[in-house]
């Protein structure tokens, strides 16, 4: 019997190890249920998304600029060049994290946006300046000073205060 015991831990143990590594190197690309954790994670990880045909200076990082003069959008834009990858890189972390901000406070959108906008009319492709509105400053503050609420709450609850 016990022998049955022993054999029924360690079959257990061994799917419950199986499981968490399978899902550890799951594609998690299109996966709009993720933990907050993996979801920076998989979004920091979409920026390494395919073969990248940019060069140095045109490559996306999480600080978000994208600086492309006007004599280079026609190259910046052509099929199969930077400008596809970058949108590729930008519908593949809004798939991941839908509220992703990069580091100069633009989201997604924008970049999406200018990028679109910049090769439809040949024009300058900029995001390194990226205006906040007075919206977005209040929602920021209020959400500061509402999550140091809930924890203090929290905080005095856990330990009876």
């Amino acid at each position: 019997m016990e022998t049955y015991s022993l054999l029924g831990r360690i079959l257990c143990l061994s799917m419950g190890i199986f499981l968490l590594l399978t899902s550890a190197f799951a594609k998690s690309e299109g996966n709009v249920n993720l933990s907050p954790f993996r979801a920076w994670r998989s979004a920091y990880e979409c920026l390494f998304y395919g073969a990248n045909p940019c060069s140095a200076k045109d490559k996306l990082t999480m600080d978000g600029a994208i600086n492309v003069p006007v004599e280079e959008t026609k190259d910046y834009c052509r099929e199969g060049g930077c400008g596809e990858h970058i949108q590729n890189v930008l519908k593949c972390i809004h798939l991941v994290k839908r509220d992703f901000w990069f580091a100069n406070k633009a989201p997604v959108k924008f970049l999406q946006d200018a990028i679109s906008t910049g090769c439809n009319t040949s024009t300058e492709i900029n995001t390194t300046d990226y205006p906040i509105s007075n919206a977005i400053k209040m929602y920021q503050s209020f959400s500061k000073s509402l999550t140091l609420a809930l924890s203090t709450v929290l905080f005095m609850v856990v330990f009876n205060i």
